[in-house]
């Protein structure tokens, strides 16, 4: 939208009411090309309909839209299978690589928002987390994690790698239907200790502990499922939380 009047336009006849005649053909034509799933445009996309608890939004640190082919730089696969395909992020298991498909997307992060649509595709489960930055916690291992299961979700604590008598704790959770092939957008938000999860028509989750409070160095994902069967993902954001 913006664009010049085009000249068969002015030659319409139309006197002043060509420009706003001009701007209501825009609009009507970008709202047709959005809603074509053949367009390969999707409508911008902010926190709005889900804003945060902890704070308000600030610069965006991230945002993937995996509207091409490829996997955007910073991704990297641990195991599983991880694919771009028809404008979202699809995640499954191999059969050879173990229970858990693993990767994680490289973003440095403290108090943040992280927005993302999912959608099972026959899968049982996914999980959300970080890790501490290097230097920030003599502890190993994963700081804390979301996971979302089609009958529920939780917020774990996770344990010490190197400490043998760390367990790790379930910190909130809450029974929850989330339907196979039906999207939904979570809204993680993390600020000092205080960590909130939200999904639309769901009971939110909050947790705190003063170990979330550190520096991360990305997003850590986990997905559960037969061979075979994926998790996909879209419209990835993330803010610093103010």
């Amino acid at each position: 939208m913006g664009l010049p009047v085009p000249d068969e336009l002015k030659k319409a006849g139309l006197g002043e009411h060509t420009e706003p005649f001009n701007r209501v053909l825009q609009e009507v034509a970008w709202e047709t090309v959005m809603r074509e799933p053949l367009s390969g445009v999707k409508p911008p996309r902010s926190p709005a309909g889900l804003e945060p608890a902890l704070g308000k939004t600030g610069r965006l640190l991230l945002e993937e839209r995996f509207d091409g082919e490829t996997l955007p730089n910073g991704w990297s696969v641990k195991s599983g299978r991880l694919r771009v395909a028809a404008g979202a992020l699809h995640a499954g298991r191999k059969a050879d690589d173990g229970r858990l498909s693993l990767f994680s997307r490289e973003q440095p992060l403290q108090d943040a928002a992280i927005q993302i649509d999912f959608k099972f595709n026959g899968t049982r489960g996914i999980n959300l987390g970080v890790n501490p930055s290097p230097g920030e916690l003599k502890k190993k291992g994963h700081l804390f994690s979301l996971m979302i299961t089609p009958r529920g979700w939780n917020i774990t604590e996770h344990n010490d790698k190197a400490d043998r008598t760390s367990r790790s704790k379930v910190l909130a959770s809450a029974p929850a239907k989330f339907e196979q092939v039906q999207w939904y957008t979570l809204l993680l938000e993390c600020k000092g200790g205080d960590v909130v999860a939200r999904v639309a028509g769901k009971e939110p989750l909050r947790v705190s502990s003063e170990e979330f409070r550190v520096k991360k160095p990305g997003l850590e994902f986990r997905v559960a499922g037969p061979d075979g069967e994926e998790v996909s993902f879209d419209n990835l954001q993330v803010w610093e939380l103010k």
